[in-house]
């Protein structure tokens, strides 16, 4: 449910605020209630405004590169359009609050050396308070089209790139198996390893294999079931993986599988975040629906989504296996 959550709140909320932001000031207030109404939709699907969330919600904003799922961080979008209305007024006069702002602020200052008057109203304040935000990136704004997205890009500071980004790039997979993904790699999945340390009384033991105690790790590199599907997926897709005694080796063969713009990689990311996602599935299932599916039914369901999602540059490759 929160992925389809994310999609609504990235496609219709903020395009929506975007859109009136470039239009006049959003107050900061405003722009608190906005992001705390679609933080809470996104992490529990209500209306109703809570802190519980798998992951820091300035994290969810940021670019994919540096572990983010790229949604728009209201307040520096905030302040992009901001900075773009001082573009506005220092080179162009065709609209009438300008001419305004020009005829009763500005008088023909130059634009950085207008002092800001005390009874300017709050408006105009807010936008010559923006010049030094404008005045940084000055010379990039005007070789670019996309001012505001220009600036607010720039408005990022610098991060660490994360080393499993070339999985959220260029990835065909579905997107709930994307955003599946993206928590597994985080180890934000809620595995009852988790949910324990939260106090909860839950069943310890894993429901794929019921040997050990259920976990990120466990799960994905050390449970028979779940082995025997990725065994089955890499035998399909004709792949050799490097053996790994560990979730940090096994993660860094998986990254260094995805890595380049090829089929063999295109096809290995679009599997691995089915099989991620379709794991979680499973285990959601036995737990909450007491229903069970084999390893065989599981990784069959997998190679058939694989070849409806494909690109059409893999799906070459793909139709040499045989799905």
């Amino acid at each position: 449910m929160q992925e389809e959550c994310m999609q609504l709140v990235q496609s219709v909320l903020f395009g929506i605020q975007a859109y009136w932001a470039q239009l006049f000031i959003i107050p900061s207030k405003v722009i608190k209630l906005i992001d705390a109404h679609c933080r809470s939709y996104v992490w529990s699907g209500t209306n109703t405004i809570t802190k519980k969330a798998l992951v820091a919600w300035e994290r969810v904003c940021s670019p994919k590169s540096v572990g983010g799922l790229n949604l728009i961080n209201l307040h520096s979008w905030n302040k992009a359009a901001i900075a773009k209305h001082c573009w506005d007024l220092e080179h162009k006069q065709d609209k009438l609050w300008i001419k305004w702002v020009h005829s009763y602020y500005i008088k023909r200052t130059p634009f950085q050396e207008v002092i800001i008057s005390q009874q300017a109203c709050w408006m105009v304040k807010k936008i010559l308070e923006a010049r030094q935000v404008y005045s940084q990136f000055q010379p990039i704004v005007l070789q670019n089209k996309s001012m505001i997205r220009q600036l607010y890009f720039h408005l990022f500071r610098p991060q660490q790139r994360v080393p499993w980004k070339c999985l959220m790039f260029q990835n065909f997979a579905r997107p709930k198996a994307v955003f599946t993904m993206w928590l597994q790699l985080q180890n934000r999945l809620n595995t009852t390893d988790r949910l324990k340390k939260w106090g909860l009384d839950i069943e310890l033991k894993c429901v794929l294999c019921r040997l050990h105690l259920q976990s990120r790790d466990h799960m994905y590199t050390r449970c028979p079931y779940s082995q025997q599907v990725w065994s089955k997926l890499l035998q399909w897709i004709q792949f050799v993986q490097a053996p790994y005694n560990n979730w940090s080796q096994y993660v860094l063969g998986i990254i260094d599988a995805a890595k380049g713009k090829t089929p063999t990689a295109q096809i290995f990311k679009l599997v691995y975040t089915e099989y991620v996602y379709a794991i979680w599935i499973e285990r959601n299932h036995r737990i909450f629906e007491k229903d069970s599916r084999t390893w065989e039914s599981l990784a069959r369901e997998i190679a058939y989504i694989c070849c409806v999602r494909a690109s059409q540059k893999t799906m070459q490759a793909i139709h040499h296996l045989d799905c």
